[in-house]
Order: structure tokens, then C-alpha cells, then sequence
């Protein structure tokens, strides 16, 4: 008969989270993980199963969380509104104290895939937003995606560094203000 968990598997899984989102998959070790959820090596591998299966849930524990900033904003009414509530949505969780700073999906370089598709929910709504006239005709997508991308990872950087919301915020307004306008040249 096997024995009851002793732990709470949501809570220490979020500890997981907060640990590989701080360090990244690589740089995390497994007495890291045990240490920081305060269960053993075995209680680990019969809950989770090996590392990167309790990675692969913590990512999509993240991906569930207020901290993700593009799925929140991309039912925006106009691309502006959506690149507007991006920044808002990133000064507000980069900065937060539940958990760490800058975004865990940036900040881990296995994470690739996940950049890729938030940049193509981007994209695929400001090519929306053109063939609405939102955009200008002339704007060029592919760019103005990279710029909302740029814009978020320097901001991930910054917080991780240190920086808080004020900061933030400056940068998202500056990045705001550079917006192409309907029929003004795009950027």
C-alpha cells in the first residue's frame, strides 16, 4: 500500500516554477528543486517523474498565470490597444512579488518555442489589424512584431536586473509613443 503524499503537489509544484523561472532548466539543479520544495529525490520522481517532466509542468502552470503577458491582450479592439495592454500587462507582472521578477518564458533559452508562438499571436493580429485599416497598409509586420518582442525582452532584462514598475512603465511608454499612427509612414 502506498504511502499518503505529505506535501501539497500544487504548492510545491509552484515552488518548482518559481525556482526554474529564477534559473532557468539548465542551471537548475535537482537538490535545488528538492531543497527548495522540501521533498526528497524519490517523493520528486513519484510525483513529478524526472526533471524535465516537472519542468515541462511547471511551464504550463505558467502558462495558466496572470504573468503571461501576450494571451491577455491580443482581443484588444485595435493593434494599438493591443500593444498598449502588452506593456501594461508586463510592467505590472515583471515587477510583482508574487513570484520572480521579468518573464519566466523569456528568460530561459529552452523556452524558444513559446517566444515563437507568442510573437506569432502578435503577429497574426497586427496582420489582422492592416487588413482592418487599424495598421497602416504600408507597415511592415514582421518589424513591428520584432519592436513589440525587443520592447518586451529588455523589459524582462530590466526587471530581472532590478528595475521596477516606474522604469518599466517609462520604457512602455516610449515604446508606445514610437506606434505608427493610420495614415502616417510606418515605423
Amino acid at each position: 500500500m502506498a504511502r499518503p503524499r505529505e506535501f501539497d503537489r500544487a504548492e510545491v509544484l509552484t515552488q518548482a516554477m518559481h525556482l526554474f523561472w529564477q534559473q532557468g532548466y539548465e542551471r537548475t539543479s535537482l537538490k535545488e528543486l528538492t531543497d527548495t520544495m522540501g521533498i526528497s529525490a524519490p517523493s520528486l520522481y513519484n510525483a513529478f517523474g524526472d526533471k524535465k517532466a516537472l519542468y515541462d509542468e511547471a511551464v504550463a502552470l505558467y502558462s495558466t498565470t496572470s504573468a503571461v503577458v501576450v494571451p491577455h491582450a491580443v482581443g484588444e479592439p485595435t493593434a494599438r490597444d493591443v500593444v498598449a495592454k502588452i506593456l501594461d500587462v508586463a510592467v505590472r507582472e515583471y515587477c510583482s512579488v508574487e513570484h520572480p521578477p521579468g518573464c519566466f518564458v523569456i528568460s530561459d533559452p529552452i523556452l524558444a518555442d513559446h517566444r515563437r508562438d507568442g510573437l506569432e499571436a502578435i503577429r497574426t493580429r497586427l496582420r489582422r489589424a492592416v487588413d482592418d485599416g487599424d495598421v497602416p497598409a504600408d507597415a511592415d509586420v514582421d518589424a513591428l512584431t520584432e519592436f513589440v518582442g525587443v520592447v518586451l525582452r529588455g523589459m524582462s532584462s530590466l526587471a530581472r536586473d532590478g528595475a521596477n514598475a516606474e522604469t518599466l512603465r517609462a520604457v512602455a511608454d516610449v515604446a508606445l509613443s514610437a506606434w505608427p499612427a493610420v495614415g502616417v509612414d510606418a515605423v
